[in-house]
């Protein structure tokens, strides 16, 4: 047995079910819980979670796309250096697409998510509802909206990468 291949195998996997279950988690409990509790007490919540999912989701998805990375050309059936770089395959599309999944992935929730929550959460001006009384203003219901699409955006491509897994796990 291989194992630094094992070990390769083993951090993907972990990084993986940590990236994916952390949105599910975030998307099915979190989201829901926030907009079921006081307005100023969602705030308080949702500003610390701002602070403190992005950098382990960040290094969750970093992980995965490098390891993935590696998994498919180094230890994998698309090996560099031996001439054999076969992207053509039917493996290698699919690796190629969850790949470019995996990327996607990583912007929508580093880039979009990560910045919509840290405008919603750390903005006063949006939470002044909250103690004066009367509907949320336009900007918070567009940031929060924004917040819960772009959250089922990153659950669906999830979906798409995982599927991709299951095809090169039979050679496609």
């Amino acid at each position: 047995m291989d194992w630094v291949q094992f070990a390769a195998q083993w951090i993907h996997v972990i990084a993986a079910v940590f990236w994916f279950g952390g949105t599910m988690y975030f998307d099915f409990i979190v989201l829901p819980t926030l907009r079921q509790v006081p307005p100023l007490t969602g705030r308080e919540v949702g500003r610390a979670l701002a602070k403190r999912i992005p950098p382990f989701m960040r290094t969750a998805g970093l992980i995965v796309i490098a390891v993935g990375l590696l998994r498919g050309t180094v230890w994998g059936p698309l090996p560099p250096g031996d001439n054999s770089l076969s992207f053509g395959s039917e493996y290698g599309m699919t690796w190629s697409i969850s790949i470019l999944l995996a990327l996607a992935i990583f912007a929508v929730g580093d880039g979009v998510i990560g910045r919509t929550a840290g405008k919603l959460y750390g903005d006063d001006a949006l939470w002044s509802f909250a103690t004066a009384g009367g509907p949320p203003p336009a900007g918070f219901l567009a940031l929060s909206g924004r917040l819960r699409t772009f959250s089922l955006v990153q659950l669906a491509l999830f979906v798409a990468t995982f599927t991709c897994m299951i095809l090169m796990r039979f050679g496609l």
